[in-house]
């Protein structure tokens, strides 16, 4: 039986410039699934990302969120099915952590005012229990550690109470213990919660360890393979993707890559 769809890309191109970065991309991003986009630097993934997320237009072809396009989607509606966690978040020092998670209601208000605050309060509290930031409710974002800072910007897309999150590079910038602890944090929102996911890594290891699916792009913005990390990953893939050699290995039922 063939999954269900979240995303759907056909015939996608975006240049910057004269410089094309994705062509004529077609693509299926499975509903219910972690998918993570892997691929060497200005392949376009951050692009392809932006395409998704409404911070960018396609030149040519055509998104879809569901059965609808996403060009017809304005922003509230489309922050009402899915929640974003960029690479660079920015906040106030002096906000709480509360405060913060709170920003994730603002797709359903009206005229700037709460349309149920029994309800905001509810999703507000899940989303600090389910992401370990309770405690943390009254700190000051300023206050907190990289990991700390990070799981607060999942709380806030999780108050949205969307069933699809996307995530760009969560794990940049953090050491390894808080890198690990953020993926097994994602890989609970998905199979405890069935919340999608759709993230980018650079590395490729926690990419296939924590992924149901690849997403492998060639330098030129192209598709060269999704699926199944234990099917798509391979020396030859990553040859096309990242332009070298790397060895694979069989390690806990899952192919896994040599980079040393």
């Amino acid at each position: 039986m063939e999954n269900k769809t979240c995303f759907t890309l056909k015939n996608v191109m975006f240049s910057y410039g004269e410089k094309p970065v994705l062509q004529n991309l077609s693509l299926k991003i499975s509903q219910g699934k972690i998918t993570t986009l892997l691929g060497s630097n200005g392949c376009g993934k951050s692009t392809l990302f932006q395409l998704l997320t409404k911070n960018l237009e396609p030149e040519r072809g055509e998104i879809f969120l569901g059965n609808k396009p996403l060009k017809e989607m304005d922003l509230k509606e489309f922050s009402r099915k899915a929640a974003v966690v960029h690479q660079n978040n920015t906040a106030p020092g002096d906000i709480t952590v509360e405060q913060l998670v709170s920003y994730g209601r603002i797709p359903y208000t009206k005229m700037g005012r709460s349309v149920s605050k029994e309800k905001d309060i509810q999703m507000i509290e899940r989303a600090m229990k389910i992401t370990g930031t309770l405690a943390l409710r009254k700190k000051q974002i300023h206050a907190l550690s990289g990991g700390q800072r990070q799981r607060v910007w999942i709380a806030m897309a999780i108050a949205q109470g969307t069933k699809i999150l996307l995530l760009d590079e969560p794990t940049t910038y953090l050491d390894v213990r808080y890198q690990l602890q953020i993926l097994k944090l994602v890989q609970m929102l998905n199979q405890k919660l069935g919340i999608t996911i759709l993230m980018v890594l650079h590395d490729i290891n926690q990419a296939i360890y924590y992924s149901d699916e690849i997403v492998a792009l060639s330098p030129e913005g192209t598709l060269i393979a999704r699926g199944d990390p234990k099917k798509v990953i391979s020396s030859e893939t990553l040859q096309e993707v990242y332009g070298i050699h790397l060895s694979t290995m069989e390690y806990e039922g899952r192919r896994m890559v040599m980079t040393v």
